[in-house]
């Protein structure tokens, strides 16, 4: 059995039977790729739009630092960098701890401020924030909540005719940054 694999194996010898002809190796023109996937090109930002979503970025969170601290709930100043909707959304959950007897004090850690391009006209912001320092009082009292440490915040910016604005926070999960 050994000699049968050995001779398969092996040219043989007449290149006249077709049974026995080697097969034609292609050379490297004649070889074509399977089609890949190829990834678009990924989207840049200038540094000045870099800046500007991370100054817009710091912006949102000293108004939301601010107010969840007890200024009043005055949703004017964030509507100059932020939709309406994510607006509506974060001053609502405020609200409701306000109407709970909840306000904050001091302000988180925020760290890690990252900016990513999404595709034309938008981009992420992300960055870790630490509510550790940044306790939700009532009445005097620090209510117990369990301490986190950093975690990641994520918002999408849309550039519109006036520059650039907060329009949405994403689910930490979708954060590409680790606090």
């Amino acid at each position: 059995m050994a000699a049968a694999l050995l001779s398969a194996c092996s040219d043989g010898g007449d290149e006249a039977d077709p049974d026995n002809a080697a097969l034609p190796v292609p050379t490297a023109a004649e070889e074509t790729p399977e089609p890949e996937e190829t990834p678009e090109p990924e989207e840049t930002l200038s540094e000045e739009d870099v800046r500007a979503l991370e100054e817009l970025h710091d912006r949102y969170w000293a108004e939301i630092i601010a107010i969840e601290n007890g200024a009043p709930l005055d949703a004017d100043p964030l509507l100059r960098f932020a939709s309406p909707d994510l607006v509506e959304k974060r001053l609502t959950m405020v609200a409701s701890y306000h109407d709970q007897g909840f306000f904050r004090e001091g302000e988180p850690a925020i760290t890690n401020v990252t900016v990513v391009p999404v595709d034309e006209g938008s981009a992420r912001v992300e960055s870790c924030v630490n509510e550790d320092d940044w306790p939700i009082m009532a009445d005097g009292v620090e209510a117990p909540i369990e301490k986190r440490g950093a975690t990641p915040r994520v918002f999408l910016a849309e550039l519109n005719s006036e520059g650039w604005i907060l329009v949405d926070q994403l689910p930490q999960e979708e954060a590409g940054i680790s606090c």
